[in-house]
Parts: C-alpha cells; structure tokens; sequence
C-alpha cells in the first residue's frame, strides 16, 4: 500500500438519515484508517524541470519560474496551502540560481518568476534576488517576485530590480480593517502598509495591485469601507509626492470571494450567499468609484458559490459534476463558454441550497467528508484558531517558536525557532 495514497473504493461514506455525512467505513482492512499526505523532507535535491517545453502561442504563464521553498509559516487563517504544505522546506540560494539560469538558458524566456507561497520570507531572500539580479541583467531579463509581504520586504532589493525593468507592486493586505486582518491572522497594520508604499513610490513605482476578500468570517460593512479608505489614503500619499505623481499613479484594487475550505481554521464556517456577495460587490464598486486612480475588480458570485460546494462537497458530488459535464458544461473557467444555467438547475436538482452542508455552517462537532485525511496539521489546531479568530487574536508566525501544529508529529520540522 503506498503511502499518501487516498484509494475510494476502500472506504465507505456513511450519512445520516437526512443525507448528512457522518463518517467513513474501511472497505479493506489493509487501508490505513487516515491517508498521511506525503512529504518530501527535502526538496533541495528533488528534480525540477530546466528543459522546458516552450508554447508557438502566448500562454498565461509565459515565463520561467523557479519553485524557492515550499510550505508557509504565516498562518493566515482562510489559507489553505498554507496549511496542507506545511512545514517549510527551502532550496538553496545556490541551488535556485543553477535552475535559473539553466530555464532562461534553455527557453529563451524574457522574465523569469520565483514562486512560493511568500517569496521574501526566504532565510537568504535578499542575497538571492541580488545574485539572480546580476544574471538577468547580462540578458535584459525581467526579475518577478510574486507573493510580497509589506512588513518584511527589502527596499533596497525593490530599488535593485527597478534598475532592470520596472512591473507593478501587488501586494494582499486581504482586509481594509486591522480588527478583520486580526481575525484572519494576517500580522499586517495599516501603518506598514502606507510606509512600505511610501517608500516604493519615492523609488518611482507608479501602481500597485491590492489584493482583497470579501465574504471573511465576521465582516461587517466597515470592513469594507475600510477597503475604500486604504486605497484612497494610498492615493492621498501618491499625490503628495508632488505634481509629477498627479494623474499617473494607480491603484488596482482586485476583490475575490472568500470560500470555506478544508484543512483551513475556517473550514466550518458559512459562505455568504450569492446575493449577499452581489450586495457587497456593489457597495465598494460606490464606493471606489468616487476616487480618482482607482480600478476595481470583483470575482463572479455564482462561480465562488459553486467554488465552495466543490471544495466542501461529499462524493455525491462527483455525480453533480458528471451531470453538468453530460448537459454540455465544458471550460467553465472562461467566461465565454460558462453556463450558469445548466449549474444552477442542476443544484437544484440535487438540493443544494442556502442550507446545503457544503456551503452552510458546519457544527464543531460533525463528521467532515475529508476527515479520512490526514494533512499533517492537527484538526485540534484548526479548532484552536477558529477559536482565535472569533476572539480577534493573532497567533505568531511559527518561524520564531512552535505553535504545536502537529507537523512535527510526522516530519521534522526545521521551524522550531528562529534559524
């Protein structure tokens, strides 16, 4: 039996009169009672591709990219790759600029990606960047950090890579409010956000992409209006820089909504319905359009909706998604071949409403249809932030002491204080 290996037919959904999971049944008394995920203890010496496969046609992702470290020690409540990805396991700066140089040597790409989870919480961030920066430079290639904190990242890198061409920031402050960035764990105020910006404009960034969710457990309107006063104070900030800022700097702002899912402190929460997400889709569309240099941006509301019932759903389902794809639903992720009415009869259909487990609050005690899985963090944990959340208290990064996760129980886990 391999290991990290999740096998259906082994295990039996049971439910409750009313249809509700309860638990699962062994089929074969050889599967564990919990499928461990697999962990890879180090990804310095796993193959990553060099010789990659270059497209005749313009794709999304069209560039090279080198994965840095995998997992995340943040611990933002609603995240769950932070989570399932647990612990954080790094690659060499030596062993990133080798893969590098040898993606661009061999594709001829322009710009090349670091990707991760949070880029700049990489233990040798600053004299990576420094030293892939000098090789992009020999070949006038574009150096792209996604995945930036405000409240850690290097200006003097910022100013480095400005040197070579010049992108837009983006940066996830996730909530307008500190009191909803709490309940959420992003360990991020108001103050580091404007300074960070102040400093990038003074460097001569001209926009920057903010990154929001709507829909978090316990919002209210304030906290959306705490999303129009951020940006507007950014763009209070901009012009104050002078006249030549006036009329070209520009603030993106870019709304998604929030969907439960498992593995994630969050998991047992409600979704908003559609029609409350609409609302408030609306309200800050008001809201923003009133500041001059300021776009905005929203996720479709059904599509979020369906989103959730999928990541929450039992195995019933699969047989949901057989039947959209039998009434002809196909590239559900363009807009263009969307069909939303197929979908909506469909959940009707199959009795997924407002009420529906997938998409209602799940209480604390109930069987959860991924409970078969053991993702190495504890549910005890997971209850244990919920609980933070609803009290507005923050849990700190676990790079600088164990927060007793449980991944350590299955791995070792190189966070066990500052390093």
């Amino acid at each position: 039996m391999l290991p990290g290996v999740y096998v259906p037919a082994f295990y039996k959904p049971v439910y409750s009169e009313n249809g509700h999971y309860l638990r699962h049944e062994k089929r074969n008394e050889r599967a564990p009672d919990r499928v461990m995920k697999a962990i890879l203890p180090d990804i310095n010496e796993v193959s990553f591709p060099t010789d990659t496969i270059v497209p005749f046609i313009e794709i999304v992702h069209d560039r090279a990219a080198v994965e840095i470290f995998r997992g995340c020690s943040r611990g933002c409540r609603f995240c769950q790759a932070g989570m399932i990805y647990r612990p954080v396991r790094e690659r060499t700066k030596e062993r990133i600029r080798d893969l590098a140089v040898g993606q661009l040597r061999s594709s001829g790409q322009d710009e090349l990606s670091l990707l991760s989870l949070s880029t700049s919480d990489h233990s040798q961030f600053e004299e990576l960047v420094t030293a892939l920066l000098e090789d992009c430079r020999k070949q006038q290639i574009s150096l792209s950090l996604p995945s930036l904190r405000l409240d850690n990242f290097s200006f003097q890198v910022l100013e480095e890579i400005q040197g070579v061409r010049k992108s837009g920031l983006t940066f996830a402050p996730e909530a307008g409010t500190q009191r909803l960035r709490d309940v959420i764990n992003k360990n991020l105020t108001e103050p580091e956000i404007l300074s960070a910006l102040d400093q990038a404009i003074d460097l001569g960034w001209r926009s920057v992409k903010l990154y929001f969710m709507i829909g978090l457990p316990t919002e209210t309107d304030e906290d959306l209006d705490g999303i129009a006063d951020l940006a507007g104070r950014i763009m209070d900030l901009a012009r104050k820089k002078g006249e030549k800022y006036q009329g070209r700097f520009n603030v993106s702002v870019s709304v998604s909504n929030f969907v439960p899912k498992p593995f994630t402190p969050f998991m047992w929460c409600a979704q908003d319905t559609v029609s409350e997400f609409d609302r408030k889709h609306l309200y800050l569309k008001e809201r923003l359009k009133k500041i001059k240099g300021v776009s905005y941006r929203y996720h479709d509301s059904f599509t979020s909706h369906l989103e959730t019932v999928m990541a929450r759903g039992d195995r019933k389902i699969g047989a949901l998604l057989y039947a959209a794809w039998q009434k002809g639903c196909r590239f559900d992720a363009w807009t263009e071949y969307f069909r939303s009415d197929i979908w909506k009869s469909l959940l009707e259909e199959f009795g997924i409403g407002r009420h529906h487990p997938s998409v209602s609050e799940i209480p604390a005690d109930a069987g959860l249809p991924w409970d078969v899985i053991d993702c190495g963090v504890s549910k005890e944990f997971f209850r244990r932030e919920y609980d933070a959340a609803l009290r507005g208290s923050v849990t700190e990064d676990c790079r600088y002491g164990c927060i007793d996760c449980g991944i350590s129980a299955h791995t070792c886990c190189p966070l066990g204080g500052v390093y």
